[in-house]
């Protein structure tokens, strides 16, 4: 009898004892935590391919400084509703908002458009289109080349410059992923340079030039001329 209640009471102690190391161990961790003061964002699980439609499967979150986080880290899966990579997304990265591009809808298209502008689309590939690269919030230069006349020759030169990119491009399911398709591009046009772009569009070929997020350096695209080389 003074055996079981020995072993009972062991086991008590035992219990207590474990409860209490438990407890601790919590206590410290969040202690850590407090001190190193760390929030919880989300990072890539695995490597996320340029143009794939973001899902909260492909994320996981992690545990970093404070003063670590980047100030346009995504720290809610719910941030990532309609969202695509603009790029490839490392695993284990911080997912930062200015690398997602979001889904685009015809809806509202107009409210986009800038004062005095209209929205104009026009066709791309590969070589036109910058590979694909061109997303909705870039820049770009519109370049068209004229075949040569009985009096003119070939020429190549800039229809306008600086155009907002306002949509590009379809979403399809590509391997199992879907992805963006970038066939077509809608740019905030000058009124004064709709008809310009869509006779370049139609008559010559036409080529989108994408510009740099910066430029301390706007040096002058010049005209060219087959007749020069």
């Amino acid at each position: 009898m003074k055996g079981k209640k020995f072993f009972l009471l062991s086991l008590i102690l035992a219990l207590v004892a474990a409860g209490a190391i438990f407890h601790y161990l919590n206590e410290m961790e969040r202690q850590s935590k407090s001190a190193a003061n760390l929030t919880t964002i989300l990072v890539a699980r695995e490597e996320i391919p340029a143009r794939t439609r973001l899902s909260a499967s492909m994320f996981t979150t992690a545990e970093v400084p404070q003063d670590a986080i980047h100030g346009d880290a995504i720290r809610e899966t719910s941030e990532l509703d309609g969202a695509y990579a603009r790029e490839r997304l490392v695993a284990g990265e911080q997912v930062l908002s200015a690398r997602l591009v979001f889904e685009q809808s015809e809806t509202g298209l107009s409210y986009k458009v800038s004062d005095g502008h209209r929205a104009v689309t026009v066709p791309v590939n590969n070589v036109s289109g910058v590979a694909g690269y061109i997303l909705p919030g870039d820049y770009v230069d519109a370049i068209v080349t004229i075949e040569s006349t009985e009096d003119e020759d070939t020429v190549t030169k800039v229809v306008e410059s600086k155009i907002k990119v306002l949509a590009s491009g379809q979403y399809t399911v590509e391997q199992d992923r879907e992805q963006l398709i970038v066939e077509t591009v809608t740019l905030d046009t000058p009124a004064d340079a709709v008809t310009a772009i869509i006779q370049a569009s139609e008559r010559g070929s036409l080529r989108l030039v994408l510009r740099p997020v910066e430029e301390s350096n706007d040096r002058a695209i010049r005209a060219h001329r087959l007749s020069q080389f």
